[in-house]
């Protein structure tokens, strides 16, 4: 009798964790949905009241999705966001900015893809960015105003629509990124896996290169190479790697910032590498010094600021960055249950913080998602 009535016990928390598992996968399919389609609608070259009070209706809509995380989290999630809430309200108050808000938006989405198992997330992603793409196609096709955008140093670059055609890079190198680790994940030969990362290469590698984003281009080809070459490579990266990896970054872009003018000729030199970053960053610290260790600031008057740690800082304050970076160094933690390719795909990703400010956004920055679930898989595949 005991045993029955052990066993039922058994099968009825299988069923409720089934149950909630469904709820969670639902709610983070429906989230992504509304959430690519709203910024697709942002990023796109629209001049439509609908399409604006359509985009205002989500973000009222995907506020819901964030109070559903917040109630949800741990105590741990719960002070870490609570404490980026706080300062949040008090930049707001004192006129230092909103950047926060993208803080404490990325920590509902850590907190809700934490709830699911890795390769579900990831599969959501790809069905969410597609659904999404298919239904910008009226708007794009009648509301846009062009496809290519007409540069001065490249001709026409491609922007299917898209108010910049970096915008469309970037996006199309993060679902390209998650689609090879989806292909990397999935119970294939080895010869099967490089056949289908070359189609997947053959439809997404040319809308970068003729949208003319060097960075996202030649990233993409890294990562290509880095699929075929993890299994043979007998250096994985790792959190120690990674920690100095962002550290050597901060450094870096501080440094050249702060020394700007010591080496003329090396200055010169690396900032023509990074299509002028360092000047247009050492440009604001000229004007207003070091970041403050409180408060962030509106840095829209010194853009583009592309070097994405020299952004976050003088946005967020030294404090709330600092927070950020120790949270993302905990999450490293979790690289060591990821495959050999998807740590080179962590680490690639760092590499965008030289000329993109998107990797705060999980959702754009497909590492941080990776590492979510991370210490939950039990695939043992993913342990080499």
């Amino acid at each position: 009798m005991q045993r029955v009535a052990s066993n039922f016990h058994m099968h009825a928390n299988v069923g409720y964790n089934q149950s909630r598992d469904l709820v969670n996968q639902s709610i983070i399919l429906t989230f992504l949905l509304i959430f690519f389609v709203k910024t697709f609608l942002t990023s796109g070259s629209f001049n439509s009241e609908l399409i604006n009070k359509t985009v205002t209706g989500l973000n009222a809509l995907m506020l819901l999705y964030v109070g559903y995380a917040f109630f949800i989290a741990t105590m741990a999630e719960k002070a870490v966001a609570g404490f980026l809430v706080l300062l949040f309200l008090v930049n707001i108050a004192t006129g230092h900015g909103d950047y926060l808000f993208g803080a404490v938006f990325s920590s509902a989405v850590i907190i809700l893809f934490r709830r699911i198992e890795m390769v579900r997330g990831a599969e959501m992603f790809a069905i969410a960015f597609v659904v999404a793409g298919l239904l910008m196609v009226v708007p794009y096709t009648f509301y846009t105003e062009g496809f290519v955008y007409l540069d001065e140093r490249y001709g026409n670059r491609l922007t299917l629509g898209f108010d910049n055609p970096n915008t469309l890079a970037y996006y199309s190198f993060a679902l390209f990124a998650m689609l090879l680790c989806l292909i990397d994940h999935a119970k294939l030969t080895r010869g099967m896996k490089n056949i289908a990362s070359l189609a997947v290469s053959a439809l997404i590698i040319p809308v970068l290169m003729y949208s003319y984003s060097r960075t996202c281009f030649m990233l993409a080809l890294l990562m290509l190479l880095l699929f075929w070459l993890a299994p043979l490579l007998r250096f994985t990266p790792n959190r120690k790697v990674c920690i100095a990896l962002t550290l050597a970054i901060i450094g870096f872009q501080f440094a050249s910032v702060i020394r700007w003018g010591n080496n003329p000729a090396l200055d010169a030199l690396l900032n023509q590498a990074l299509t002028g970053r360092i000047w247009f960053s050492w440009q604001m610290f000229q004007a207003v010094g070091l970041p403050n260790p409180l408060f962030g600031m509106n840095i829209e008057p010194y853009k583009p600021v592309d070097f994405f740690f020299i952004a976050m800082f003088y946005s967020a304050g030294g404090i709330a960055s600092v927070v950020m970076l120790f949270c993302y160094f905990h999450l490293l933690g979790n690289m060591r249950r990821l495959s050999r390719f998807m740590r080179w795909v962590v680490v690639v990703f760092l590499l965008t913080t030289f000329t993109e400010t998107y990797f705060l956004v999980p959702v754009f920055n497909v590492s941080l998602l990776l590492l979510c679930r991370g210490k939950e898989m039990i695939n043992s595949k993913l342990e080499g």
